[in-house]
């Protein structure tokens, strides 16, 4: 048994994905999805665990909560702060000990590579967007030597970000507000766009505004999916090289 977590999954893919799975490699596995509030989370891996669920995943905006509450992490998970993925093991008591895991780095960079770039030493990647789905995203990045920008709404999370990183790479991440202005900016010599934020908040005339400084030929990468999103539609004139997050 295994799920996806997340406070709207009403129309995610990953049952399909994950049932289809388990059908080709003949897998005795089902697996599920849970909308839940900021509250019920917690609650909700306790009671999934409790009723045989081996894993969770878990996507926006709970990846912080979930790294936070589990006894073991990855090196990702420590480094980045955020969980995509819960595995739930007990104990030689028969205490449950949840194990946190981050898949989402080398899920963009493979996402990357399909559309041709191979994130290297010199690599500049605008971030847009710092919570859970961004702290994954941006340590891959780093660790394969990208310059950095990451750029929110609340600047403060973007710094906060920032700062997480390891020490090294941290070099490599400018951090701050997200504005029309500040994105048309960090664009002008960029070569990859990577939204790590829900699709509609691209859905304003000031944030598709900044999409100006997006050099012609520039990948954009969305970690949402769906062809129809408002940044799909507005980088299409641009870019042929856009991809939704379903990779």
């Amino acid at each position: 048994l295994g799920a996806v977590l997340g406070g709207d999954v009403s129309r995610s893919k990953s049952p399909a994905i994950h049932n289809a799975a388990f059908e080709a490699v003949r897998v005795a596995g089902t697996y599920g999805a849970f909308s839940v509030d900021d509250d019920g989370f917690r609650p909700l891996v306790r009671s999934l665990a409790d009723r045989g669920y081996r894993w969770v995943n878990v996507t926006i905006p709970h990846k912080l909560a979930a790294a936070e509450m589990a006894q073991k992490r990855a090196p990702a998970v420590d480094a980045s702060g955020a969980a995509n993925t819960l595995v739930f093991r007990t104990d030689a008591r028969g205490r449950l000990r949840i194990e946190a895991h981050n898949t989402d780095g080398a899920g963009i960079l493979a996402a990357l590579a399909d559309l041709g770039v191979k994130v290297r030493r010199g690599t500049k990647v605008v971030v847009v967007g710092a919570g859970g789905a961004a702290a994954g995203a941006l340590l891959a990045l780093l660790e394969a030597g990208a310059e950095t920008h990451v750029l929110a709404r609340r600047p403060s999370a973007a710094r906060a970000l920032a700062r997480r990183m390891p020490a090294e790479p941290r070099a490599r991440v400018k951090a701050g507000a997200w504005t029309h202005r500040t994105l048309a900016r960090a664009l002008s010599n960029a070569d990859v766009l990577l939204s790590a934020v829900p699709a509609d908040a691209w859905a304003s005339d000031e944030a598709l505004a900044g999409l100006e400084g997006l050099p012609r030929g520039a990948v954009v990468s969305e970690m949402a999916y769906g062809a129809t999103t408002p940044l799909a539609r507005a980088v299409r004139a641009r870019t042929a090289r856009y991809q939704d997050g379903l990779p």
